[in-house]
């Protein structure tokens, strides 16, 4: 159940919706998965409100203001399926955005038994 949210200067509609359904396959499949259980979100960062030390982008370079992408999973991942799920999501992303390899930002967060509400209930490990 990876949920990955990913923030980024604007983009053409048509790239956001196919970006997303790459990472999502991408990051299933790092994992073995099937894609139906990792989840992806966009969120626009408005034109001009985005710095790179003094560089205030209004639009997606292709070598600078990397989209920024955070991925939540539940506790218990090994360090190789971590390492795979950010490899996949940021390759991916890049690839649909066509930025130059590199050029995304991301990180991974941990949720901890008892910390998660999903399917209706809390989850515990």
């Amino acid at each position: 159940m990876p949920v990955v949210e990913i923030r980024a200067l604007p983009q053409p509609e048509d790239v956001v919706e196919h970006a997303l359904v790459a990472v999502t396959a991408r990051v299933a499949q790092a994992l073995g998965e099937e894609p139906q259980g990792t989840w992806a979100t966009w969120e626009t960062i408005e034109a001009n409100r985005y710095a790179e030390a003094d560089d205030i982008a209004e639009a997606q370079a292709p070598d600078t203001h990397p989209p920024l992408v955070r991925i939540t999973a539940y506790e218990g991942r090994s360090a190789k399926q971590i390492e795979a799920m950010l490899a996949a999501a940021a390759e991916s992303l890049a690839t649909a955005l066509g930025l130059e390899p590199g050029n995304v930002f991301a990180v991974y967060e941990e949720a901890r038994s008892g910390r998660i509400y999903t399917g209706g209930r809390v989850v515990r490990g």
